[in-house]
């Protein structure tokens, strides 16, 4: 029985997936609302958002009750639905947003060099060489790999909130009913220092990937 419902479960995640692309191909981006220029981010007063909110609702309703928790009451609130839907997000009674440029890393940790050449491409031979000899100097060894992007995300004030929420939005798109008095403030230009890295030296570098050595 788990079996077909795991199958049921699929089919209609997949139903949903073509549903949400054939509604994003005739209304996303929404026409009548602001957007800041260059970013899929798009506001209007809360009536023109609420109304165009509408058009997606039922996907989004139909998204809450497939990505329920398993035993649990309370539907999933959006922000927490699955960013591979393809979803826009939506804010409402928001008095500001802040964008933020953030410098970022991602890091992988490897204990083979084929490995690594297979994810991070290829680097020098001597570099190469470096890399095997740190990994056969000890049992413990093993080789991290950083490459560095920039990572967009906004900062959204919600009216009567004490917290703000921090979203990702470059893949999906935010549309945002705003307040009166709404203010928005980009940031982009300012990009915030990444922390400090304890990391130094690097082993290689492919002009994408630095390789230290770290142990286990």
């Amino acid at each position: 029985m788990v079996g077909e419902t795991n199958m049921q479960d699929a089919i209609a995640i997949q139903s949903l997936k073509t549903d949400i692309a054939l509604l994003r191909q005739h209304v996303f981006p929404p026409q009548y609302l602001e957007h800041v220029e260059g970013l899929p981010i798009y506001y209007g007063l809360q009536q023109e958002v609420e109304n165009y909110y509408r058009q997606w609702q039922g996907l989004i309703e139909r998204a809450q009750e497939l990505f329920q928790p398993f035993m649990e009451d309370e539907l999933p609130d959006v922000i927490h639905l699955p960013s591979h839907l393809n979803l826009p997000l939506f804010f409402f009674h928001v008095d500001r947003i802040r964008i933020n440029k953030t410098r970022a890393k991602e890091s992988k940790t490897f204990r083979g060099v084929a490995s690594l050449i297979e994810k991070c491409g290829q680097f020098e031979t001597d570099q190469i060489f470096t890399m095997q000899e740190w990994l056969q100097s000890d049992d413990t060894a093993a080789l991290v790999a950083h490459r560095e992007f920039i990572d967009l995300r906004t900062y959204v004030f919600q009216h009567g909130q004490s917290e703000y929420t921090r979203s990702r939005f470059y893949t999906n798109g935010i549309v945002l009913g705003v307040e009166p008095h709404f203010k928005l403030v980009d940031a982009r230009d300012k990009p915030r220092k990444q922390r400090s890295d304890s990391y130094s030296d690097p082993l290689a570098d492919n002009g994408v990937w630095k390789v230290f050595g770290k142990y286990r």
